[in-house]
């Protein structure tokens, strides 16, 4: 007989025989397991449920529920087979029990059990990295953990990235599937690798001989003749492009991506971010999300006799279900249910195609996510001005809501006015409190879009209704000041040296510390001096009066002509003095 006929088994499939192992000792005959379901599924925690007969009426109890063997924290494994040749299909820790009884009379116990990866779902965490490798992020994260780890590599190394309220598994998730990385759990094991094309399949179904149940579907609406990806290029001021490249993977049916693009009249999908992207990401991001969508191209299940062989990121051949769905089919999860003496495997095939990330519940989520997302603002602390290691004027801040202990990121600024060789320069001081905004809602595109005021770092003016001064003080106390009231601006620097442009009073003033004053108004100009007044010329100096020109000393008065000197008048000439001398 044809073994494409036959689902690949350890014995005959006459009788199934399973075995249920708490902390390795096979739990007692005595109790009747009624039904168990395993599941398994790329980028999912491995789960198992079981149903066990508990509960006596008569006695007013649950057994079962009382036995040190099915309480939350225990080991357990799910053994399944046929004639006593059984293979292990699950191992995790029990997590949950509850007790379940209806009218009729029935009563079970129910077990909830998690592979031991779970523990990575629990708490939302908040990280730094900087000049990681995903794959590096991911083992950093791994490493606290006691389960086995498999981590391909991957290839882009981040300046920065920040997990934010986010559970570590979640971001696995995230970082995995930009990478085109399927995260795989498997009995106390985290496996993440790419889809593997490459491997024989491990075994057929046959639509008349070996399957029992089957659901597929094919979308043309699914499906895109290109995917580009494009983000803007800060330093070079300009838009970056690239285009995803095929993953040359062998697809199951007769209609092609392309084919199936075609009836969308070969629409391109682009996937666009606001921020800065080096080339290599961007490439690896519109590549990642091409393959998930070839493997979107054909998706449903497959349901067969029971078999441990059939595992996600397996291939199988689907036969005897005609042209559009004959063909490999990548496995994407399995389902074992046992109960009833019967085993059966419920194969899923083909990928969702919307991200990851975009069904994770963080705000703002897109299907085409390249990062985490951060809505909102958020509250920074400067913790360094120079030295931006790509020299794009950018300043460190720190995220205390992220770490409080972590430097931070390098954040850009918004300022008033900038421009090549021109703009505002102000700068926030080391310690100040500013606040965060994200370019496409991006952790690692920060913008620092203005600074913070609050009862510690109090403001340099008062708030009045009215609201008439404005103005601006410098860490040394150098004051620019606006008062509409007065119509006035003022200029003062903390020694008191002042220029004060005044239109209530109608003048305008120079001051400084050591009483100089020049003052212009209505009625003239006063210079007055505290010290000593020197008017010097290189050339001609002329002082003229329209009327009456008076010179006037405390003590002696000195006129001197190296040249000449001439004093005449019009009218009458008057020199006096207790001696006059001439010569």
């Amino acid at each position: 007989m044809n073994n494409d006929r036959l689902i690949p088994i350890n014995g005959t499939p006459s009788v199934v025989t399973s075995i249920i192992r708490i902390n390795g000792n096979d739990i007692p005959r005595t109790y009747q397991v009624l039904t168990v379901m395993v599941v398994k599924e790329v980028n999912r925690i491995s789960f198992a449920k079981m149903v066990i007969k508990d509960g006596d009426p008569a006695q007013e109890d649950f057994p079962g529920s009382n036995d040190e063997l099915f309480i939350p924290g225990n080991e357990i494994e799910v053994l399944v087979g046929y004639q006593a040749n059984e293979d292990v299909i699950f191992k995790g820790i029990i997590v949950k029990q509850g007790i379940k009884i209806r009218q009729n009379g029935s009563s079970t116990l129910k077990l909830d059990c998690r592979d031991m990866v779970f523990k990575t779902t629990l708490t939302p965490q908040n990280r730094y990295f900087n000049e990681v490798k995903d794959s590096d992020a991911i083992e950093e994260i791994l490493g606290e953990y006691d389960f086995s780890t498999d981590i391909a590599s991957s290839e882009v190394t981040h300046q920065e990235l920040v997990q934010y309220e986010m559970t570590d598994w979640k971001f696995i998730l995230s970082r995995s599937e930009i990478n085109g990385l399927l995260c795989l759990v498997d009995d106390g094991t985290l496996s993440i690798q790419k889809p593997n094309f490459d491997q024989d399949p491990v075994l057929t179904a046959t639509y008349g001989a070996t399957i029992l149940e089957f659901d597929g579907e094919i979308d043309a609406r699914q499906q895109f003749a290109k995917v580009k990806a494009s983000s803007w290029d800060h330093t070079n001021q300009e838009l970056l492009e690239v285009d995803a490249v095929e993953p040359g993977i062998e697809e199951g049916g007769n209609l092609t991506s392309t084919d199936l693009a075609s009836t969308g009249d070969d629409q391109e999908l682009v996937l666009r971010h606001s921020g800065h992207l080096a080339e290599d990401e961007l490439q690896t991001w519109a590549d990642a999300q091409l393959l998930n969508i070839r493997l979107s191209k054909i998706k449903g299940r497959v349901k067969f006799q029971g078999s441990p062989n059939v595992k996600p990121n397996t291939l199988i051949t689907l036969k005897g279900l005609g042209d559009r769905f004959n063909g490999p089919a990548f496995v994407s999860g399995i389902r074992h249910e046992i109960q009833a003496g019967t085993w059966h495997t419920d194969v899923q095939f083909g990928l969702p195609e919307k991200w990851i990330l975009g069904n994770i519940e963080t705000p703002a989520a897109s299907n085409y996510d390249l990062h985490q997302s951060i809505t909102g603002l958020q509250v920074g602390v400067v913790t360094q001005l120079q030295d931006d290691p790509d020299g794009e004027h950018r300043i460190l801040v720190k995220l205390p809501i992220i770490s409080n202990d972590a430097e931070g990121v390098w954040a850009r600024i918004a300022t008033l006015d900038a421009g090549e060789n021109r703009g505002t320069f102000f700068l926030p001081e080391i310690g100040d409190e500013v606040i965060i905004g994200f370019l496409n809602n991006d952790s690692r595109d920060p913008i620092v879009l203005g600074m913070l005021h609050s009862s510690t770092k109090a403001a340099p003016f008062e708030a009045a209704d009215d609201n008439f001064e404005k103005g601006y003080v410098s860490k040394e106390g150098i004051k620019l000041v606006f008062d509409d009231e007065k119509k006035s601006v003022s200029i003062e620097t903390p020694a008191g040296k002042k220029i004060l442009l005044d239109e209530d009073e109608g003048a305008i003033k120079l001051e400084d510390e050591n009483n100089n004053k020049f003052i212009m108004d209505s009625d003239g100009i006063v210079i007055e001096s505290g010290g000593k007044l020197e008017l010097k010329s290189s050339q001609d100096l002329k002082i003229e009066g329209g009327i009456n020109l008076e010179l006037k000393a405390g003590a002696n008065f000195k006129a001197e002509g190296s040249a000449g000197a001439e004093v005449s008048t019009s009218a009458v000439a008057v020199l006096k003095g207790s001696l006059v001398q001439i010569n």
